[in-house]
């Protein structure tokens, strides 16, 4: 993967993320202050899977030769 796909491989996750906030909210599964929290940081944490994985792929390439 070049790390021009990564751009809106990340942009995907971050609407994947805040769909999932939207819904939890709708649905009304957030009691607490900490749900609220979470649901709130979801669509960054969605955000950085990619990242994630393209850091993974650089390593194991380094350690591969």
């Amino acid at each position: 993967m070049m790390v021009t796909g990564l751009g809106p491989l990340v942009v995907v996750g971050f609407l994947a993320g805040l769909t999932l906030a939207a819904v939890l909210l709708r649905l009304g599964r957030l009691n607490s202050p900490l749900s609220a929290l979470g649901a709130a940081a979801l669509p960054f944490g969605c955000a950085a899977l990619p990242v994630l994985v393209l850091v993974a792929m650089s390593v194991a390439a380094a350690y591969a030769h």
